[in-house]
C-alpha cells in the first residue's frame, strides 16, 4: 500500500479525525480494509459521525442511521459533506454525504442533542456473562483451531486495533451456531484520548467488527468466508449514555434473524462492564453465494 495511504491499524484516532475541506466538508485519506477487499464499513461510520459531530459543537450524539450504496475502494479519497437540516433548541439534524470521484458511496442521517440530566435509566443486563479476562483471545483461536483461523481470525477479524473475546467461541469454531443470540466483549487495545465526538465515533467504528454466526450457512463460519458474500446494507445506532468510554470493556448482546433472499436482520444491545445500557444498534445484512453477485 502506499505509504499516503497507509494506516498502522492500531490507532484509532488517525483513522477517525478527518481532513477539512472547506465549509461543512471534509476528506478521508487513509483506509482499513474489509474481507471483500473494500473499505471496512466501520471506518465509514465513524469518519461520518466524526464529521457531522464537528458540525453539532456542543450536543451529544443521539443516532446514526446509515445506508451503503457502493463500496468505497480503498487508495481512494473519500469525501465528506455535510448538510445541516436542523438546529432546534435541543435537537440539531444533519445529513452526510460519502463520496468517491463521481459517485455516491452512502447516505447517512445523525441527530444530536443537548445534554440534560436525566433519572438512572433502569434498563441493565439481564443474565450473567463471563468476564472478558476469562475468554480466549481471537489469537489463541487461531492456534486451537487452527483449520478455521483463516477464515475468522485473519479475514475477518484480524484488526490489532480490537481485542475481541466471543463468549461462546464454539459456534464460530466447532459447529454452527446453536443459537440466535451471541454474546462478544470489545475493546481498544490503544486507549483514545477524551476527545468529544472522538468516543462516539470509535463505537460506530466497532460496531461493524463482529459477525452473529447464526446466519452463518448450516456447514459453520469457514464456509461462509470461503464462499459467500458478506455485506452491511443498513446500519443505524441509538446512543444512550451521555459520556461513552471505548477504552473499557464493552459487551455486544447480539440476536439475528434470517429474512428471505439472503438477507439477515441482526439486533444488539451495548453495555459497560457494570451492566449499564451504553447503545443499540440494528443491521440489515445481505449474505449470498460469491457466484450470485449482488
Amino acid at each position: 500500500m502506499n505509504s499516503d495511504w497507509s494506516w498502522d491499524q492500531r490507532d484509532l484516532t488517525e483513522l477517525l479525525t478527518l481532513e477539512p475541506r472547506g465549509q461543512h466538508g471534509w476528506r478521508s485519506c487513509v483506509c482499513d480494509t474489509n474481507a471483500n477487499g473494500r473499505v471496512y464499513g466501520g471506518q465509514l461510520l465513524g469518519q461520518a459521525l466524526w464529521a457531522a459531530g464537528q458540525t453539532a459543537q456542543g450536543r451529544t450524539p443521539g443516532m446514526l442511521q446509515m445506508t451503503f450504496l457502493h463500496g468505497a475502494r480503498p487508495q481512494e479519497a473519500i469525501e465528506y459533506s455535510v448538510e445541516p437540516l436542523q438546529d432546534g433548541r435541543r435537537f440539531s439534524t444533519r445529513h452526510v454525504y460519502g463520496v468517491q470521484g463521481t459517485g455516491l458511496v452512502f447516505s447517512a442521517n445523525a441527530s444530536f442533542q443537548v445534554a440534560q440530566a436525566d433519572a438512572e435509566d433502569p434498563h441493565r443486563l439481564q443474565h450473567e456473562v463471563p468476564a472478558p479476562e476469562n475468554l480466549p483471545t481471537l489469537a489463541e483461536l487461531s492456534q486451537r483451531y487452527r483449520y478455521d483461523s483463516e477464515a475468522v481470525q485473519l479475514r475477518f477479524s484480524a484488526r490489532p486495533v480490537l481485542d475481541i473475546r466471543p463468549v461462546h467461541p464454539e459456534g464460530y469454531f466447532e459447529h454452527p451456531a446453536q443459537q440466535r443470540e451471541v454474546c462478544y466483549w470489545v475493546r481498544l487495545n490503544q486507549a483514545l484520548p477524551t476527545e468529544g465526538f472522538l468516543h462516539y465515533a470509535a463505537l460506530a467504528y466497532l460496531s461493524d467488527s463482529w459477525l452473529n454466526a447464526s446466519l452463518a450457512p448450516r456447514q459453520g463460519m469457514l464456509e461462509l468466508w470461503q464462499n459467500y458474500y458478506v455485506s452491511n446494507l443498513n446500519h443505524t445506532l441509538w446512543f444512550h449514555r451521555p459520556v461513552i468510554n471505548v477504552n473499557e470493556w464493552l459487551l455486544f448482546v447480539n440476536e439475528a434473524v434470517r429474512g428471505l433472499s439472503g438477507r439477515g436482520l441482526a439486533t444488539t444491545k451495548i453495555y459497560q462492564r457494570d451492566g449499564r445500557l451504553v447503545a443499540s444498534m440494528a443491521q440489515d445484512l445481505l449474505i449470498t453465494p460469491r457466484t450470485s453477485g449482488l
